[in-house]
């Protein structure tokens, strides 16, 4: 294992070498054992063993968290041979946290040292190892040897959310299933709708009689069936800023809450993520939607090939959702593209991230595009850095 000189090493050469020229000036013999000593600690430091390959490094971490939240971390230290390893500097480099280095005791024959610190989740995504970089410069800090070790820690850093009192996923209105976020239609639910004449298919258990002698044709038993609105929920746009604290990771957030809120009042979820593609992800469960929307990436996006493909999965009388920054697509086309879609019948309600806010000092063009979209008929709500996401979201 190659062990490199530090810069302590280079002084105490450099002092060495005066301490051997003043004796060679002086002929003063004290001076050369002195410098036969400096040399000594040099050569020491390079000839003393650091046993790192005998170094096994593991990682303790939870299996789901929360962006900015303080999360244990546990790493174990065991030597796996017979001699004892000396003084360590453990640097830990996994990608979900901030990196940092701990030191360490020797560490005895088949021993193991442990050391636990909170950390904060600072960066959203699907992480499974994470780089362990051990150093020795035992005995004297002149000579450090290097190991870097890949260790498992699988790790899940979600969005952070909020759980939102409301949103207008439906148009407002009296009707109690509105108010249950319900639409009901024709089908083979358990609430009677009235009759209508046989058709070839029809089960015959629902055919009604009594009606069917009085009209001379069979007649049939009608339900209602209560449909679920569904939601799509696209998100896309480049980032400014720096996560977690960024235009792109605030409107993951709102997407997530959004999500979530849907979710709670019963309405199926559709997530479309867009990039150098749009890909469609299905989320069922709460969870489901957290770990899908953690490894969504920034970067420029189609407004147009989203909406189309997310009017397909919503169908008529379903809702929209944009979750866009103001970078990584022209706000025209995502203009146009709120047209098409409400042309189809379909709800559009756009949240939109204010991205100069975050750093990019172009806040007129930011704000001249926001205005052309609220000139439509869509709901509009846009975040700003510094501003409360939920305050956002709910609007005015």
């Amino acid at each position: 294992m190659l062990r490199r000189p530090t810069r302590r090493a280079m002084v105490v050469v450099g002092s060495g070498l005066l301490l051997m020229m003043a004796g060679g000036t002086a002929q003063a013999g004290w001076l050369f054992v002195l410098a036969a000593g400096v040399f000594a600690l040099v050569v020491t430091s390079f000839v003393f063993p650091h046993r790192l390959n005998q170094v096994r490094v593991s990682r303790e971490v939870p299996r789901r968290v929360r962006v900015g939240d303080d999360t244990p971390v546990v790493l174990s230290i065991t030597n796996e041979g017979r001699r004892t390893i000396p003084m360590l500097r453990i640097e830990d480099r996994l990608p979900a946290f901030p990196p940092v280095a701990v030191a360490s005791a020797s560490v005895p024959p088949t021993g193991a040292v442990f050391f636990e610190g909170m950390r904060p989740a600072y960066r959203r995504g699907d992480f499974d190892a994470g780089d362990v970089l051990v150093v020795s410069g035992a005995p004297f800090g002149l000579g450090r040897s290097r190991r870097s070790l890949r260790v498992e820690g699988r790790v899940t850093v979600v969005p952070r959310w909020v759980d939102l009192r409301s949103f207008p996923l439906l148009e407002p209105s009296s009707s109690p299933s509105d108010v249950l976020h319900q639409r009901a239609r024709t089908g083979a639910g358990e609430e009677y709708h009235g009759v209508r004449e046989y058709r070839p298919g029809d089960l015959k258990r629902s055919v009604h009689w009594r009606t069917s002698a009085r009209a001379g044709k069979l007649v049939v038993r009608e339900f209602e069936e209560h449909v679920l609105t569904r939601v799509a929920v696209i998100v896309g746009g480049s980032d400014t800023g720096e996560p977690p604290d960024s235009a792109f990771e605030s409107i993951v957030s709102a997407a997530a809450s959004i999500g979530l809120y849907a979710l709670r009042t019963g309405h199926p979820i559709e997530l479309f993520t867009c990039a150098s593609e749009v890909e469609r992800l299905s989320s069922p469960a709460d969870r489901d939607l957290l770990d899908r929307l953690a490894s969504v990436r920034a970067g420029a996006w189609d407004p147009m090939e989203a909406g189309t493909q997310a009017l397909r999965a919503v169908h008529r009388r379903g809702t929209v959702v944009f979750c866009a920054t103001c970078r990584g697509a022209s706000m025209d086309d995502l203009r146009a593209t709120i047209r098409a879609v409400q042309a189809a019948g379909v709800r559009v309600i756009v949240v939109v991230a204010r991205s100069s806010t975050w750093g990019d000092g172009v806040s007129g063009q930011d704000d001249a595009a926001i205005d052309r979209l609220r000139t439509g008929r869509a709901i509009v709500r846009v975040l700003s850095h510094g501003e409360e996401l939920e305050t956002c979201l709910q609007g005015s």
